[in-house]
């Protein structure tokens, strides 16, 4: 029997990456924005979809030449030292539909249509055909078994992130970082942000009611999280560990590149410091919010794939290691060493 039956799509976004070429390896350091149709899709069609950690983006091999399309078998890449086995053997792209299917890191999902992954093998330009919640009871039930030439081909596909040798122990990274004191801690360093990608330390701040940190631009960068690009009130400060930052920077040196104004050594878990919680530093009062601080991909770049998955994986997202999000609730100076304190549970 022939099944003869058109199947006509419309994408629902577009790719934008820095991958022009369809390089067969290294695609888990790729950073990729999916820019949704919202003429296609609704506005809310995304409600929801932060709260999954990655997700399955299926979209089309749009460039491959349909002279080079396989639709019996063929040495998979052309390799003659792997067997020659069936199109529907392989996740080659030059398939009868050429449609492909890759699960993501979900990075952010911002209003307007646009969607961060990491991970995606498709490059800049790539039309999106749909996108879904990655979910465990989705995964395989059982034992996965492969040949194999298959886990020979994958062996630099997504390339093992460079691991920082002390991040191999990341235990004990995790047992430094909940020595931190629960009610009052310290200060160690006030960075200013004046510009995109410039860092100022300062002993001395003032924190306001307005604009945040002076001499920062957290009120004139704005936020592509909020609906029209204005500076998000509960992002107005971020605050990290600064026994975190430390050992993921290497050093105090390189820890104002975390983007973070204010580092303390205290416990920012959740369980002790609650949405509404303030603290009492120096002259002024901050308020923790409920907003979620995650790591971004300039975070990535900076201190490493692995890193990024140590802070934002299961334990790290548990003990807030990437930080919290603050707001000034009572304006004065602050002072490097100055003594941090919970003044409400």
């Amino acid at each position: 029997m022939t099944l003869a039956m058109a199947l006509e799509m419309t994408p629902i976004g577009t790719v934008h990456n820095a991958r022009r070429e369809p390089l067969d390896d290294g695609w888990d350091e790729v950073s990729s924005t999916i820019r949704l149709d919202l003429t296609t899709l609704g506005a809310d069609a995304t409600l929801g979809l932060r709260a999954f950690s990655h997700v399955e983006v299926v979209f089309a091999f749009d460039r491959i030449d349909p002279a080079t399309v396989t639709t019996d078998a063929r040495h998979p890449r052309g390799n003659p030292d792997w067997p020659r086995v069936g199109i529907l053997a392989q996740r080659a792209s030059g398939r009868p539909n050429r449609i492909g299917v890759t699960v993501c890191e979900l990075m952010s999902v911002r209003p307007g249509g646009e969607i961060e992954v990491r991970g995606l093998d498709a490059i800049d330009g790539t039309p999106v055909l749909d996108i879904k919640p990655y979910m465990r009871e989705f995964a395989p039930r059982g034992d996965v078994t492969q040949p194999e030439w298959s886990a020979e081909l994958m062996r630099n596909y997504w390339t093992a992130p460079t691991t920082p040798a002390a991040l191999a122990e990341a235990d004990s990274w995790l047992a430094e970082v909940r020595r931190s004191p629960a009610d009052a801690g310290s200060l160690d360093l006030i960075v200013a942000r004046p510009e995109v990608d410039e860092r100022t330390v300062l002993d001395t701040a003032q924190l306001d009611l307005a604009v945040g940190l002076v001499g920062d631009n957290w009120s004139a960068r704005g936020s592509r999280s909020m609906p029209n690009g204005e500076a998000d009130p509960e992002a107005q400060l971020n605050i990290m560990n600064s026994r975190c930052a430390r050992l993921v920077a290497g050093g105090e040196e390189r820890m104002p590149l975390a983007g973070d104004q204010l580092y303390v050594d205290l416990d920012l878990s959740p369980a002790n410091l609650p949405p509404g919680t303030r603290l009492q530093v120096g002259d002024a009062v901050v308020e923790i919010t409920a907003k979620p601080h995650t790591g971004c991909a300039k975070f990535t770049r900076r201190f490493g794939l692995a890193t990024h998955r140590w802070i934002n994986g299961n334990d790290g997202k548990a003990e807030r290691l990437r930080g919290v999000c603050a707001k000034v609730v009572v304006p004065g100076t602050i002072r490097r060493g100055d003594t941090i304190t919970k003044v409400n549970a």
